[in-house]
């Protein structure tokens, strides 16, 4: 999927088909060097687990992504959309709104995927891809 090849918040929210979004996010994902990937996977099955105790603990999978994608995700100062010095402070808050929502909305696709991939799923990408 080559517009997935460098990461954009909002790429993933503005893809219609769904099995293009699904390649699409997992080959972001699998892009992670191996110590990020297999840290991230750690956390969303330990999110999925707090969320099966959604009635105890209110912790939904909506709520979690919530609390941490902004944490889990959030990009760089550099790569960030957010004006430094912005001249309207409204457009910042939009622009940090917006980031935010995106960063939600990526960790809530991980986490609502029915199965996990493994770090095992990278090396497999690579074996069996058809790029050269």
């Amino acid at each position: 999927c080559k517009p997935c090849k460098t990461f954009s918040p909002s790429l993933p929210l503005v893809l219609s088909d769904p099995v293009a979004k699904e390649s699409c996010m997992l080959n972001l994902l699998l892009s992670l060097p191996e110590p990020n990937l297999v840290t991230f996977l750690f956390l969303l099955d330990h999110l999925k687990r707090v969320a099966e105790k959604e009635n105890i603990n209110k912790m939904s999978l909506h709520n979690l992504a919530t609390v941490f994608g902004p944490t889990l995700l959030r990009p760089s100062e550099k790569d960030s959309k957010i004006p430094a010095n912005p001249m309207h402070p409204m457009a910042m808050t939009d622009s940090w709104s917006l980031e935010v929502m995106s960063q939600v909305q990526v960790l809530l696709y991980f986490l609502q995927l029915e199965t996990i991939p493994t770090p095992d799923s990278k090396r497999q990408s690579i074996l069996f891809s058809t790029e050269v």
